[in-house]
């Protein structure tokens, strides 16, 4: 369950545009230089949706060769797991959106954006992983 930011949340009428990978609300446009990991070579925006009340929002994940190579839990790169449709957020962000959603797994409805880039250098979009899951 993520923290739901309400001290955030309400210096503002605007709903979110999007989430970065530890649910926290962002209100400027997706880039992956918006990102919470500085380090990522990899990113993506997902469509995902609540359990509870199905409940859609845009939310970015990412990951670095670093943690893969000191054991991150992932095993797969980004693109790997886009290929074989096993990518997900886990838990929603926590907006209240129905009383059991903050504390259930989402489901990931597509991959809206996909980025990768190599050793620190600029951001490049690969459209060939942004896809519909069960399409």
């Amino acid at each position: 369950m993520h923290n739901d930011y309400s001290d955030i949340r309400a210096l503002t009428k605007e709903e979110p545009k999007w989430f970065d990978e530890h649910a926290v609300p962002r209100y400027c446009d997706f880039h992956p230089k918006e990102i919470a990991d500085i380090y990522a070579d990899e990113c993506c925006l997902l469509m995902i949706q609540c359990q509870g009340c199905q409940a859609r929002f845009k939310v970015a994940i990412s990951q670095n060769k670093w943690s893969m190579a000191w054991g991150g839990h992932e095993k797969l790169d980004i693109s790997e797991r886009i290929a074989k449709e096993y990518i997900g957020f886990g838990d929603p962000p926590n907006v209240g959106c129905c009383p059991a959603g903050p504390t259930m797994t989402s489901d990931t409805i597509a991959v809206l954006e996909y980025w990768k880039r190599e050793s620190c250098r600029e951001w490049e979009r690969d459209k060939n992983f942004e896809k519909v899951f069960g399409a």
